[in-house]
């Protein structure tokens, strides 16, 4: 029972917390009769954009993520609620 509990770290369910939202976000995208890929491509687009754009003109506001394949990754996957799960994580140290 040790080791399991050792494994529960905030970051191991913060990041747990993340794969299962970009699951049901997929699940939700197949499950859609209509306009399935307009719905992605627009959530794509806005996660990178306002990606892009903290990483740009967010040093204002105490919040410029860096451009790598992961943060690339988030913000394209999961859309604006990424970019807010990265903004959570540094807050939090994770």
């Amino acid at each position: 029972m040790q080791p399991i509990l050792h494994l529960l770290t905030p970051h191991n369910l913060l990041l747990l917390t993340a794969c299962a939202a970009v699951l049901r976000m997929c699940i939700e995208y197949l499950h859609r009769k209509t306009h399935r890929f307009a719905a992605f491509l627009i959530g794509t687009l806005s996660g990178t954009a306002a990606l892009l754009l903290l990483h740009f003109f967010g040093g204002r506001f105490g919040f410029a993520p860096p451009l790598t394949l992961y943060t690339l990754f988030v913000s394209a996957a999961a859309g604006i609620p990424g970019v807010l799960l990265l903004l959570l994580m540094q807050t939090l140290r994770i």
